[in-house]
């Protein structure tokens, strides 16, 4: 009986540990020929930039001109900021970079989300073909708008553009924060690309048709509106697809306290998300035979990298000292070794695509303070889920 439990605790693990490496193995023919892309369109897309900001002050004001410093047609596109519940200058700096600002004051209803919806409700789309939404302390490259537009022009209905962070070199914190763009954009969504799935969105650098937004609005109201509208869209039959090129830099924070708030919201928003939609969800999948709700499913309910791999240590753990008493034989321990190596492979390929520099690696010196961080905020967003109340992330 021991040894059944142990073996079926292993197959769980394995199964998430599988899904990543295979994704990565499909994402291989594309790591391949990355660099040989198909030239874009001329630009004909009309875009509106959303740029929610709370507080946001000068950070805002560098995000609008880093879209209005892009290689596309002014005619073309329109920066509106949403200055939500703001007591600071976040407004002032908007207009002074050339952005449309709009001013929302509701206490009651307060947080990114309830201003999209809010915004989304009256602003009329139909001028615009595609709306971008990037965050008030983003850097939006220079051809992100052109590569969104080529993206559209083909056909694509959602695109999550690569987030990648402006402040990698502040902390060892920082330095190690690069590496899950990494992992998600050329290791796992290529992949989930070729199999026909969709891609999670990562709630900055989002682009959709405009089709969507007069259809659905912006209705997801949990603490991670991101992982909600990416199963909102796969109940609707909308794949979201990645762009790996299109690139936008945003703030990661630089310490464990201050990235506490954020990595718990995050948490409570993606479960609570799930227990909303999984059965629409799963209705979908199982009635018109679609394999991407299914897998939305299981991409927001298996548990972080971080986690799984706290949890595959452990268990080899458990399964040496087992052995070690001879409760059970060696075959568990070998099995849980190959598990936990995988993951080890994972992200030292993560590592080996992104080229980093020596700092980079030197802070995998801090992985095991890392995991046991992530294991106590994990749990504090376990004993914390009922907690609805939207936090604001702290800025430099």
């Amino acid at each position: 009986m021991l040894t059944l439990i142990v073996v079926a605790i292993g197959t769980v693990l394995a199964i998430f540990a599988g899904y990543e490496v295979a994704l990565m193995a499909a994402s291989l023919p594309w790591l391949l020929r990355r660099k040989s892309s198909e030239p874009l369109r001329e630009p004909a897309i009309r875009f509106l930039i959303v740029i929610p900001a709370h507080n946001e002050g000068a950070l805002t004001g560098e995000t609008v001109r880093s879209v209005l410093a892009s290689r596309y047609p002014d005619s073309l596109r329109e920066v509106v900021v949403i200055a939500d519940n703001c007591d600071d200058d976040t407004a002032d700096h908007a207009r002074r970079a050339g952005a449309t600002c709009f001013e929302r004051h509701d206490h009651e209803l307060r947080g990114k989300p309830q201003a999209l919806h809010w915004f989304f409700k009256q602003y009329d789309l139909s001028g615009f073909t595609g709306v971008v939404i990037v965050d008030a302390d983003t850097v939006v490259h220079p051809d992100f708008l052109r590569i969104m537009g080529d993206r559209l022009q083909r056909g694509e209905q959602a695109t999550q553009g690569y987030y990648g962070v402006v402040n990698p070199d502040e902390t060892w914190l920082t330095r190690l924060a690069v590496l899950p763009a990494v992992l998600k954009f050329y290791l796992n969504f290529p992949g989930k690309q070729l199999f026909g799935l969709s891609c999670p969105l990562a709630g900055n650098g989002m682009c959709f048709n405009a089709d969507i937004l007069r259809r659905l609005g912006w209705n997801a109201f949990t603490l991670s509106e991101d992982w909600e509208y990416y199963l909102i869209l796969a109940i609707h039959g909308y794949r979201v697809t990645s762009a790996p090129e299109a690139i936008i830099y945003g703030q990661v924070a630089s310490s464990l306290r201050l990235g506490q708030a954020q990595r718990v919201r995050w948490m409570k928003g993606r479960v609570h998300a799930l227990q909303l939609h999984w059965r629409p969800l799963l209705d979908r999948g199982l009635r018109e035979r679609e394999l991407a709700p299914l897998d939305a499913i299981f991409d927001v309910a298996r548990p972080t990298h971080a986690i799984l791999l706290t949890a595959s240590i452990a268990y080899l753990g458990v399964c040496l000292l087992l052995w070690y008493r001879e409760a059970i034989g060696g075959g568990p321990a070998l099995f849980a070794a190959v598990v936990l190596g995988s993951q080890v492979f994972y992200f030292l390929a993560g590592l080996a695509v992104a080229r980093p520099p020596l700092r980079t690696w030197l802070a995998l010196g801090a992985v095991p303070f890392y995991l046991i961080w992530k294991l106590v905020i994990t749990l504090k967003a376990v004993f914390r889920m009922r907690e609805k109340t939207w936090v604001k992330t702290t800025r430099n």
